[in-house]
């Protein structure tokens, strides 16, 4: 892969956890840490709580970033590397962030589905 083509892809990696990093602070710490700690998905609340047309900007938005290479895995590490106070929270339940990423997989697969 080129430097012009990692460096695209690690700005839009960046420029998509900007945007769940606004949604995660609009939430607020507290609130995150309670869902993980009751085994609740903070992705499928928040996609559960998204207007139709969002999610279909999301998962738009989303497989432009698979389709670059960039994986559900790459985006949760920019995301701790960013809000570091979410790592505990994240990493504090055993396969949680697994199922988050597995939550997002299949968000994707789904919305391909209709």
């Amino acid at each position: 892969m080129s430097f012009m083509a990692r460096t695209a892809k690690h700005y839009l990696v960046i420029k998509a956890v900007r945007l769940f990093r606004q949604e995660l602070e609009k939430a607020g710490l507290d609130n995150l840490k309670i869902l993980t700690e009751a085994g609740i998905s903070i992705v499928g609340t928040y996609l559960d709580s998204c207007s139709p047309q969002e999610k279909g900007q999301i998962k738009r938005d989303l497989g432009t970033l698979l389709q670059m290479g960039v994986t559900p895995d790459m985006v949760f590490e920019e995301l701790t590397r960013q809000m570091p106070e979410l790592a505990p929270i994240i990493e504090k339940k055993e396969g949680y962030k697994k199922a988050e990423v597995e939550k997002l997989v299949s968000f994707l697969k789904e919305e391909k589905a209709k």
